[in-house]
């Protein structure tokens, strides 16, 4: 295969999400000269229009969760058929693996390689999905052209409408009382373990999720199937992101802060001086970010800074995030950004000197902006992408 010919087949479900990733990948692609082939997929089933994976130039394949796991070519599985043609595979798993891996039938180590966000969720889905598969980490989603700014002063920062962006979904992949359920449906040990769990995990900003199912499990001497210790780590997760949330929406409704939302939010977020917007896609919320002083957001996993942070670095705002291992590593706290956590008044400080300290926070804004370049930021570990793909096999790149 002719390298400067080979391309990259990126293929996506008409999901919001999925549109503005394959955006970002096509971007990093293009930087690097490697052209890309979007195909926009059907809801799961019978997929022909993936024939056009399996032309000459094609140098791998990929997709975002289950998507390309749940396509067939007639009667056939595309990620079988993919194998047999010798075209590489690669899914990214977007969020926890716990929450996700449930939904994978047909791929396997040998037909498929796998893409997580962070390091933390690489040794999760090595150790508990599928041991001995291809693996990478991406560094999280990217920022988005739409969100980038080309310059920022004082005058501008101030004039600009929103004091706070607050985007921030309540009902993740399960609703808040879908997730409780979950809790209740356990065996009243296994609950019990959950709950200790979350209990464990809702204020740590450095450690793993599942070391502290792990040592809940430990504590309560039980012992579980790799299946259920997965069902245990979907149900913790939620419940910490929940109360997490929950926590930011009762500080934040008390400031100047739009609040963006789904509806199950808007009982918890609505306050005397927030204002509350629902269902608000992720395109809209980009193109908005360069219309606001901050933006406050979070991350599911602790070494891993969130696209809304990244995000916000683009538009010039003040990123208000998370004081966990990966944002100490990037950010100094009132110098390129303000970090809180969620076991004391540290929230309520951020939004004070953003409320109450316009030249300071402009000042922070500025040098944060200059952060958005930086490699950790821009694409992320992007590299792994191909670099995956090259692995064990010719691809053409």
């Amino acid at each position: 295969m002719n390298k400067k010919s080979a391309k990259v087949c990126i293929c996506h479900i008409d999901h919001e999400h999925d549109r503005v990733y394959t955006e970002n990948v096509s971007e990093y692609l293009a930087r690097k000269d490697i052209p890309t082939l979007v195909i926009k997929l059907a809801d799961g089933g019978a997929q022909s229009i993936l024939r056009q994976c399996f032309d000459d130039s094609v140098a791998f394949i990929l997709g975002f969760n289950a998507a390309l796991d749940h396509s067939w070519l007639a009667s056939d599985r595309f990620l079988d058929v993919a194998e047999r043609y010798g075209i590489p595979v690669v899914q990214w798993i977007l969020d926890h693996p716990s929450a996700r891996w449930a939904e994978f039938h047909a791929s396997t180590a040998t037909n498929s390689r796998f893409l997580l966000n962070s390091a933390q969720q690489q040794r999760y889905f090595e150790t508990y999905c599928l041991p001995g598969a291809l693996t990478a980490v991406t560094g999280g989603v990217g920022p988005n052209r739409r969100s980038r700014i080309d310059g920022l002063s004082f005058g501008t920062f101030m004039q600009r409408t929103i004091s706070c962006l607050v985007p921030l979904s309540l009902q993740r992949i399960r609703s808040v009382e879908q997730s409780e359920a979950a809790i209740a449906a356990l065996d009243r040990p296994l609950g019990a373990v959950a709950r200790d769990a979350v209990a464990r995990a809702r204020h740590d900003l450095f450690g793993t999720l599942h070391s502290h199912v792990a040592g809940s499990l430990a504590a309560s001497g039980q012992a579980v199937s790799p299946e259920m210790f997965d069902t245990l780590c979907q149900v913790v997760e939620e419940a910490v992101q929940t109360l997490r949330r929950l926590r930011i929406f009762s500080v934040a409704k008390n400031f100047p802060a739009l609040i963006q939302s789904d509806d199950s939010a808007a009982a918890f977020a609505q306050g005397s001086a927030a204002t509350f917007a629902s269902n608000v896609g992720m395109q809209a919320t980009l193109e908005r970010m360069p219309h606001c002083r901050a933006v406050l957001s979070v991350s599911p996993m602790n070494d891993m800074i969130h696209d809304r942070t990244m995000n916000a670095l683009n538009a010039g705002c003040l990123a208000i995030a998370e004081d966990n291992a990966v944002n100490r590593d990037v950010f100094t706290h009132g110098e390129n950004a303000l970090l809180f956590r969620y076991d004391d008044d540290s929230l309520e400080e951020c939004l004070d000197i953003l409320c109450g300290q316009p030249e300071r926070a402009y000042k922070i804004a500025q040098a944060g902006m200059c952060l958005r370049d930086d490699p950790r930021i821009r694409f992320g570990q992007f590299r792994n992408i191909v670099d995956l793909a090259r692995r064990g096999r010719e691809c053409g790149l």
